[in-house]
């Protein structure tokens, strides 16, 4: 296994009791796939979906493969099984501002409002602001995105605006939320 020599593009195992971020390994696509479609969790994406659909194990590579850029990136997996849950990033990064975007998504609809997601997003954060020394960490967010929001704000973050019109959907333009959590606000 190749180091990386860029700590800015470095993704090291990160624990705590509920989740373990870790780098993305072959076996992902495929417990990715049985996890499918529900359309709960496409709807906090910003798709439509009527009914649970299924997802082949090369369009779950595909999104894996999309989900991930310049900058740290983990599978969010379960501490003691290693099993795949979602997937969160931090990028991409500006070294000049000290800055970055962060991104999450939780795929089993079993693990939802169980905390897992604000445990994540705590530990990324700590690697953003305790490793990288970064100074911002922004995202958007649908507004009618209540559960992300709330994680979101569980883990500091402030609504710094209202993006209007950015998504239609069932015949009706959304709204996003512009949020971000800056190191001296953050609470480790």
């Amino acid at each position: 296994m190749a180091i990386d020599p860029d700590p800015l593009s470095a993704t090291p195992n990160l624990e705590c009791a509920s989740v373990r971020l870790r780098p993305v390994q072959p076996s992902d696509a495929r417990q990715r796939a049985t996890l499918g479609r529900t359309p709960e969790i496409v709807r906090a994406f910003g798709g439509t979906l009527d009914a649970p659909a299924a997802m082949t194990t090369e369009d779950a590579a595909a999104q894996l493969n999309r989900s991930f850029g310049l900058g740290p990136h983990w599978v969010i997996a379960d501490p003691d099984t290693d099993t795949f849950m979602g997937t969160i990033r931090l990028a991409p990064i500006d070294p000049q501002h000290r800055a970055t975007r962060l991104a999450i998504g939780i795929y089993d609809p079993k693990r939802l409002g169980q905390g897992l997601g604000s445990a994540a997003i705590s530990l990324a954060l700590s690697h953003a602001f305790d490793t990288l020394d970064l100074h911002r960490v922004s995202l958007t967010v649908l507004a009618d995105n209540h559960r992300a929001i709330a994680a979101y704000e569980r883990c500091g973050f402030r609504t710094e605006g209202r993006l209007r019109h950015t998504l239609w959907r069932d015949d009706a333009w959304h709204d996003d939320f512009a949020m971000a959590v800056l190191a001296d606000e953050w609470e480790r």
